[in-house]
């Protein structure tokens, strides 16, 4: 977008950087200086997308409102977040200095206690956040993390990216018009590290006590970690839950809920900043969700309520998340349902234009039309890895988008899919690990487990009334005091299922992780 040259203004340098061209003709002599001192603190792949807000606010309100907007976007940026990230041999060296700097401060003479204490309010300084102690993490454990070279650089990693993709909202550089979904800066740096995440999967093997061996990439493509396997895994869930709803009569409700308009950056149509956005990272969003769902559930649970199905959260054009939730329950609490979806989704700001209609959306499984199945399907595969769409919702290539929403989910540390009742999936998934069990309930569970029957699954722990506590059906677990990479006992693990009555050991061997030995470098006539 261009402005109108003003003839009084002598003309802009050709070598001064694009954004400082583009904004030359607005303001005085002095507005000038002070962006060429803001713009040069953005890289430079967002100097664009923020000169080009910077015009539009310009144009449409006034200089005042738009040197605002410049002031809070370089205020906000944090350069030297973004040169980590972009820069792995930095962040590993800076992960370094601070790994040494606190296992100094535990070398010295000040209790654990004290150390602790010092080095956690030093780091939340810089935007990390310590370890906390807990039942699964000792005092020595969190001083031995705050003082392991690794341990920083995954935190590091985290802390830097989500930066950087707030900043690249704030920046315009997420949303419909741009990066759909998530910045391709930040889409990048999730791929190169996926890329190199895969390359050590590569170089590792698992051995066990026996001896034998597997290659580690072989063993998580086969886990749930897969893909396919997930998508396969969700959608048989899904439609045992739809089955079991059919069988015991039950309406089925397809519920959508949107966060309110002062957490979305952009106008999906223009893909202008929305005016009233207030800055809410797609964390911070995702949080005011699901707080919003933790009163809708005790609402459910004191009006005796019970609800079962599937929630899906996924980003809407600029990162903002919104969630799709397919749910059953018996046809006499479908209006109370509504009434308290809509009571909650309201509350907050209820007065702005479109709430009532776009907050909270509701449609009705039509059973005679199809299943509830087919409502949350393709949301499913969407997130997941486009499998079975050609195009995605927004007539985008549908694997190309799932990559994107992937990113997004990644970056911002938020879960996509989880169970709304019904028994726990990691019984399911240990059972699925063994040929047989002992006759009775463990034998009937992992033959409806084996072949993928999520309604005989349920039925076998006590149908979809049964309470998880009330279910007879367990996981079986073994305490191992051997210390971990961080000095404390691995603790609990899962060994196997048990009925209360008998028990299996789905988990036989124990296995460690080594480096593969390195193929002889043979002639290509031998190879």
């Amino acid at each position: 977008m261009q402005t109108v040259p003003n003839p009084s203004i002598p003309p802009c340098p050709q070598h001064f950087p694009a954004a400082e061209r583009d904004t030359w003709h607005i303001g005085s002599a002095e507005d000038r200086r002070w962006r060429s001192v803001k713009f040069p603190k953005l890289p430079l792949s967002f100097q664009a997308a923020v000169a080009s807000t910077y015009i539009r606010i310009y144009l449409a309100e006034n200089l005042q409102q738009a040197n605002l907007y410049l002031l809070e976007v370089t205020d906000r940026f944090d350069t030297f977040s973004a040169k980590l990230i972009s820069e792995p041999d930095e962040l590993n060296d800076f992960a370094r200095v601070k790994a040494k700097a606190c296992a100094r401060i535990c070398d010295t003479r000040a209790s654990a206690e004290k150390a602790y204490q010092r080095i956690s309010k030093s780091i939340k300084r810089i935007g990390i956040s310590p370890p906390i102690v807990e039942r699964n993490t000792t005092l020595e454990g969190a001083l031995n993390r705050l003082s392991a070279e690794k341990w920083w650089r995954m935190q590091l990693h985290r802390y830097c990216l989500e930066v950087l993709e707030h900043s690249a909202i704030l920046c315009g550089l997420t949303h419909s018009k741009a990066g759909l979904y998530i910045s391709d800066e930040s889409l990048q740096i999730v791929i190169s590290k996926r890329i190199r995440n895969q390359d050590i999967l590569n170089s590792l093997i698992a051995i066990n006590e026996l001896g034998e061996e597997h290659a580690l990439s072989e063993l998580v493509s086969g886990s749930i970690s897969n893909p396919e396997n997930r998508r396969n895994e969700l959608m048989a869930r899904l439609f045992g839950f739809d089955v079991i709803a059919k069988k015991l009569d039950h309406d089925g409700l397809f519920v959508t809920l949107t966060c309110p308009s002062r957490m979305h950056a952009r106008f999906k149509a223009s893909g202008d900043r929305n005016p009233k956005f207030d800055s809410s990272s797609p964390r911070e969003s995702q949080k005011y969700l699901c707080k919003l769902w933790s009163r809708i559930r005790a609402a459910f649970n004191n009006k005796g309520i019970q609800i079962y199905g599937f929630r899906v959260a996924e980003p809407q054009h600029d990162a903002t998340p919104h969630w799709h939730i397919l749910l059953y329950s018996r046809s006499e609490n479908i209006a109370q349902i509504k009434q308290t979806f809509t009571k909650y989704a309201l509350a907050d700001t209820p007065e702005e234009r479109g709430a009532e209609k776009n907050r909270v959306t509701f449609i009705d499984i039509d059973w005679a039309k199809g299943s509830g199945v087919g409502y949350i399907a393709k949301y499913i595969s969407k997130n997941i890895d486009g499998a079975h769409l050609d195009k995605d919702l927004e007539g985008n290539s549908a694997e190309a988008s799932a990559k994107r929403v992937s990113a997004w989910a990644s970056v911002h540390g938020i879960r996509q899919f989880q169970q709304l009742g019904g028994p726990t999936v990691t019984s399911w998934r240990e059972l699925r690990r063994i040929a047989e069990a002992p006759e009775g309930l463990l034998s009937e569970a992992r033959e409806a487990a084996d072949s993928g029957n999520w309604e005989l699954f349920t039925e076998a722990l006590g149908g979809i009334d049964c309470p998880r506590k009330e279910q007879a059906l367990k996981l079986l677990h073994i305490y191992d005091d051997e210390p971990g990479i961080y000095g404390e006992p691995k603790g609990d693990s899962i060994l196997g299922v048990t009925d209360g009555k008998q028990y299996v050991v789905t988990r036989e061997h124990s296995w460690t992780i080594e480096k593969a030995a390195k193929a002889p470098c043979l002639p290509n006539a031998v190879r």
